[in-house]
């Protein structure tokens, strides 16, 4: 245990100043933002998305934040959940490494407090890389606790969305403490839901318990301030003895988890492992130039450590998203993998039907499940007897293949013009990427929406 772990982390997230985060942050974090914001735009055409968006206008709330995709407003909590689900629905938004979903946790929050305050760009990038870093740091330190059984958005989210909305409010040390308090008795989320519509709620109640944490705080509102490493609370209970304080407290200020480990950009609107799984089946057929109607039989040998991830006969296309059998269908039948994959109209296409009965799993025990090293190797038997092998140990955009500018711009593009006009989307595109020059996030607010 560490005596002073909440008090450290406390004055790290009060005394952090844009000046004091490193240009390859700073730029990593516009990166994040920019995919987090194309997805938000994305996912708010999702049918889940009417269900949420309906609530919160039942609940109502004084207009002040915008909620995309709605004809309300809303306050800041309320606007971090619509939103925050709006950003993770298609499970397509950057992760950090350890993976946790970093950007739907923290984005939407800190960009309704930023909405309300009018904030700086440059205070929407302090803050969020502030929340990364508690976040991933939480999530390096939890790694040895794996067979622990909650999503990690709705365990690590709270205490660091609610540490980035502090940093956004200037909130001092004591108040930072209460904060981070507050949003650690906020946490819980479980893996039995991947695959449904409540899965999408994980970040975005992370995100509306850290904005409260922090609005509720910065009122005086009070909770344990030592809420990290005292007795019951969040690191005991949660983790237990396998959390490594060192990987939480060290360095912290001076090295950065994104200039250390950098973030994997997902190339493909699935879970993470599916980035694998989906990369090998399509450089497969791009390599081979075959087709599906050359497939006698389709193996994957993939890591056995998440028997949930196997999945022949997915319910629906979201369930299609964990489903290692369904991901592979679609790139063998589709000639682009996209967010219309995962639709129940291709989900029970006749195709894809058809491909499913021949696609197996090979479950290897040795295959690490961390984004760091895994890997995932396609094996095609084909009708004319040849067998055709693809393994891909670091799909295009993972931190271990990262894509430049223009290839991001590809999936950023498609996400953003389903709902925006080109001039507007080009507007928005140029505010994200000049979040340092911004003086008003408000102006940001109202590009969502293409005003």
């Amino acid at each position: 245990m560490n005596v002073n772990a909440t008090e450290q982390i406390a004055r790290f997230i009060a005394n952090t100043r844009y000046e004091d985060i490193p240009a390859p942050v700073l730029a990593a974090t516009r990166t994040i933002i920019l995919d987090g914001i194309a997805n938000v735009l994305a996912g708010s055409t999702q049918p889940v998305l009417d269900y949420v968006r309906r609530y919160v206008d039942r609940l109502g709330g004084r207009p002040e934040c915008t909620v995309v995709g709605a004809g309300f407003r809303t306050n800041p909590p309320l606007a971090a959940f619509a939103n925050g689900a709006a950003m993770h629905v298609l499970d397509y938004e950057p992760q950090g490494i350890p993976s946790t979903h970093g950007t739907s946790t923290l984005l939407p929050g800190i960009l309704a407090l930023a909405e309300v305050n009018g904030a700086s760009g440059r205070a929407v990038l302090t803050a969020f890389a502030v929340g990364w870093e508690i976040q991933q740091r939480i999530a390096m330190a939890a790694r040895k606790a794996e067979s622990r059984p909650f999503h990690p958005p709705g365990i690590y989210g709270p205490p660091a969305c609610a540490s980035a909305c502090a940093n956004l409010l200037g909130l001092d040390e004591h108040k930072t403490r209460m904060a981070l308090g507050i949003g650690a008795s906020r946490t819980g989320a479980l893996f039995a839901n991947n695959g449904t519509m409540t899965k999408c709620t994980h970040p975005g109640n992370s995100g509306r318990m850290g904005v409260e944490a922090a609005m509720l705080a910065a009122d005086g509102f009070t909770a344990n301030d030592s809420i990290f490493e005292t007795v019951r609370g969040y690191v005991e209970t949660i983790f237990g003895d396998e959390f490594i304080w060192d990987d939480l407290l060290g360095g912290l200020g001076e090295r950065w988890n994104l200039q250390q480990h950098g973030f994997n950009i997902k190339r493909y609107p699935a879970q993470i492992a599916m980035q694998w799984a989906t990369e090998s089946v399509v450089l497969l057929r791009e390599k081979n130039k075959i087709s599906t109607d050359d497939v006698e039989w389709l193996e994957l040998e993939v890591s056995s450590r998440r028997p949930g991830l196997s999945r022949p006969a997915p319910a629906t296309g979201l369930d299609g998203k964990f489903s290692f059998e369904y991901v592979a269908a679609v790139a063998l039948t589709q000639d682009q993998v996209g967010i219309d994959s995962f639709s129940d109209a291709v989900r029970f296409s006749a195709p894809v039907e058809a491909a499913l009965k021949k696609i197996r799993l090979k479950p290897n025990p040795d295959i690490s499940t961390a984004t760091t090293d895994t890997w995932v190797q396609a094996r095609a038997g084909l009708k004319d007897g040849r067998v055709l092998v693809e393994r891909c140990d670091a799909y295009r955009g993972s931190a271990r293949n990262p894509i430049g500018r223009d290839a991001h711009l590809v999936k950023v593009r498609d996400c953003v013009r389903r709902v925006l006009p080109e001039p507007a989307m080009e507007r928005l595109i140029g505010l994200v990427e000049g979040l340092d020059d911004l003086t008003d996030a408000r102006v940001l607010a109202a590009a969502l929406v293409g005003k």
